[in-house]
Order: C-alpha cells, then sequence, then structure tokens
C-alpha cells in the first residue's frame, strides 16, 4: 500500500502532480488562487515545508534553526497559509503551524510518548488498545499540515515510522480475534491523507473481518486543513461503509470559513455523526470569547463540540500549555452563557496512558457538616438539602 500524498486515479503519478504544482512565493500569488479550482492532491503539492519557503508569504517570520526539522517536519497547506495574517505573528492560525525556536528546548516534565500508546500498542500492529471496550487503530503517519502541539511527533511526520502492509494487516486479524472491541478509532497522522481506494480498502476489511464494531470512527483534521478533501467520491466511501463519526479538529473561529462550513455540509448528508475535538492552546484560543464563538460556531455547522482538550505535554509543547485554573475559568465562561449543546467535556488526557479524565468545575459542593450547595453559572448560591443524606433518611 502506498501512502499519502498519491493522487487518487491510480494512472495519475505523484510526480507528474509535482511537475504540474508549484508553491505560491508571494502573497499575491497566494491570495489570487481558488483552492476548489485543482483537485486537494494537488494542492498538497503546493505545501510550505520550512519557515524559509513563507518569507514571501508572512511578514516577522521567525528565524528557527534547520535541526527542528530533524525533529519534527513542517507543512502547510496554500489554503491554511491564506488564513494566516501577514504581519501578526501571534496570529491564531500561524501560531498553531509556524515552527518556533523553544521547541527545541524541551522540558524536563515533558515526554516523547506522553499517552503511553507505544506501552498498549499490541505487537506488529498499531493498534493501541486502553479501554477495554474500543480501539486506536493508526493507519498512517503524515498529515496534511503538521500542529506544532503534536501528540505523536514522534511517530507523525518521520519515515521510518511509516505504517506498512504487515502491520496493517496484523491490525485487521487483531480486530477480527477480539470481539470485545466494539468501538474503532481509525486515526494516524491524518487517514483522510490516504487517497479513496487506500481509505477504502482499510474501511472495507474493518467491516468486513469484525462485524462486532459497532461504532468505526475517523479522526481527521485534513477537513480544516483543506476542505476541499471532502469530495462526493469521499462521501461515497464514508456512507458505504457506514462510518458513524468523523472527529475534526477546529481549534479557531478563523478556521470557519464558508468553504468548511461547505464541505461539512455535504459530509453530513452521508449520515454520519461529526464531532469537534479542540485542544486549549495557550495564545490560540485560552479565551472566554473565541471560545464561546468557536463553540457557536461549530454548531451552526451542524458539529457537536465534543472535547476540549489540556494540551498534552509532548516534548517542545510547553509554549502552549494552560493550568488546570486558567482551564476551569474557561470552562466557567462557557456554561450557562452558550447553548447547552454547544458545550464541550473538558478533558484532560492523563499522561502514562490514565485515559481521559474530565476537568469538571466544583458546581454543586458538598461541605464537612453534610450540607451541599450549589454555585450557578452566575455565582448565585443555594442550599440543596433534597440531596442531603440527612434530608432523604428523615
Amino acid at each position: 500500500m502506498a501512502f499519502a500524498g498519491e493522487a487518487t486515479n491510480p494512472h495519475t503519478k505523484a510526480a507528474d502532480l509535482s511537475r504540474l504544482s508549484k508553491i505560491f512565493r508571494t502573497r499575491e500569488e497566494l491570495d489570487g488562487c481558488d483552492v476548489t479550482s485543482e483537485s486537494w492532491q494537488q494542492a498538497l503539492q503546493r505545501r510550505y515545508k520550512t519557515h524559509q519557503d513563507m518569507k514571501g508569504i508572512l511578514n516577522h517570520v521567525e528565524e528557527v534553526d534547520m535541526s527542528i526539522y530533524d525533529q519534527f517536519d513542517m507543512r502547510v497547506t496554500p489554503y491554511l497559509a491564506q488564513l494566516m495574517d501577514r504581519d501578526d505573528p501571534n496570529c491564531p492560525i500561524r501560531k498553531q503551524y509556524m515552527p518556533f525556536q523553544g521547541e527545541l528546548n524541551v522540558r524536563p516534565y515533558e515526554v516523547a510518548d506522553s499517552l503511553a500508546e507505544d506501552h498498549d500498542m499490541q505487537e506488529g500492529t498499531t493498534v493501541v488498545h486502553r479501554y477495554p471496550n474500543r480501539v486506536l487503530f493508526l493507519v498512517t503517519t503524515n498529515c496534511g499540515t503538521y500542529c506544532r502541539y503534536c501528540t505523536r511527533k514522534r511517530l507523525v511526520s518521520h519515515r521510518e515510522r511509516a505504517v506498512n502492509k504487515q502491520q496493517l494487516e496484523s491490525g485487521f486479524r487483531y480486530l477480527e480475534s477480539h470481539r470485545e472491541i466494539d468501538d474503532c478509532l481509525v486515526s494516524g497522522g491524518d487517514p483522510l491523507l490516504l487517497n479513496d481506494r487506500q481509505l477504502e480498502d482499510i474501511l472495507s476489511q474493518i467491516r468486513a473481518r469484525a462485524p462486532h464494531v459497532k461504532l468505526l470512527r475517523i479522526g481527521s483534521r485534513l477537513p480544516v486543513q483543506l476542505p476541499t478533501r471532502i469530495t462526493p467520491e469521499l462521501c461515497a466511501i464514508i456512507e458505504r461503509y457506514d462510518v458513524q463519526m468523523v472527529n475534526v479538529q477546529v481549534n479557531h473561529p478563523k478556521e470557519l470559513t464558508p468553504l468548511f462550513a461547505e464541505r461539512i455540509k455535504m459530509l453530513r448528508k452521508t449520515g454520519t455523526m461529526i464531532g469537534n475535538q479542540s485542544v486549549l492552546l495557550k495564545g490560540v484560543n485560552d479565551d472566554v470569547a473565541t471560545l464561546r464563538d468557536l463553540c457557536m460556531g461549530l454548531v451552526a455547522c451542524g458539529i457537536r463540540p465534543y472535547y476540549c482538550y489540556s494540551c498534552d505535554i509532548a516534548e517542545g509543547n510547553h509554549a502552549y500549555q494552560l493550568t488546570l485554573a486558567r482551564i476551569l475559568e474557561l470552562y466557567h465562561g462557557l456554561r450557562g452563557f452558550i447553548s447547552g449543546p454547544a458545550v464541550p467535556t473538558f478533558v484532560v488526557d492523563g499522561t502514562g496512558g490514565l485515559g481521559k479524565m474530565p476537568i469538571i468545575p466544583d458546581y454543586i459542593r458538598e461541605l464537612a457538616n453534610g450540607e451541599i450547595w450549589a454555585t450557578n453559572f452566575e455565582g448565585k448560591v443555594h442550599r440543596m438539602t433534597n440531596l442531603e443524606a440527612t434530608t432523604l433518611d428523615q
């Protein structure tokens, strides 16, 4: 099996696309590009691969040591480059994707495999089996664009860690033989970077060999990074193999473009649920007004705000970290101030493989004397005697 970046048409060679494509060297040239006028494969050939490539597109580009790319590649689609503010280095899109020198200053508490996925990865496969009934199936180590805060940067972008046919086959066999698994999340890397034939091969194998899987999910950021990846052909595959949920990752309202909304609407017509898993990022979305706009913007697109993650402590991620106190402030700024269905669950994915744990504000408190007090979103308090044991025993 070949991997991401190849054309869906097997007769179209990657080299042919490369000859047809070039990166846009000036902002004027970039802004004049209509990403809907070419295939998503051709757009991928125009990705920016170093900060040097971006200097004709953006002003005030940080000069970083080229050794950064030995640790973690850079890829930026032209679509995302169009969303980046030309002059502001603190643009929320720039901050997610542009490398910065501080990435090389790894803090003592940062861990390459912070979620201990390698520990729970089944031998010979790329299946991570941590929870009793569900698994994570990593089918590629490539992405359309690389997020600088990636939790899997130890795997992602490294050619020597690429997923091979043998690992995929072993993964299918593992699913087949473990009938307790009824939930499978296909992830990576980004599975939608695979072409349609490759993706269909994977989904068809899962459905044919593991009919006990009741919930088949795909996790992808490509709809945000290059919405044109959502095509009628892709939607037909999603519907054909009854993919019940597609999780995307929108972190800022600026990513909710008309093109994104249009392609999400196309995807919704397949009947799949669409959820969003944001990552809380310092300097990007650690602001109540931003999160309110984001969550309400998501539901307006028909996307359920599913999770808001605390940023994982992968190596080099310290610049994005928020304290628990700040995360709770952000939660309090949402609950009661926006529509209930728009409020995501705030979670931390526990270091060392503890799994996802909800971050829950203390709205209901039991005092030492057994009294129970409730505090609402406006700070009003009331004693809830109906919840107290002494009341119920009377």
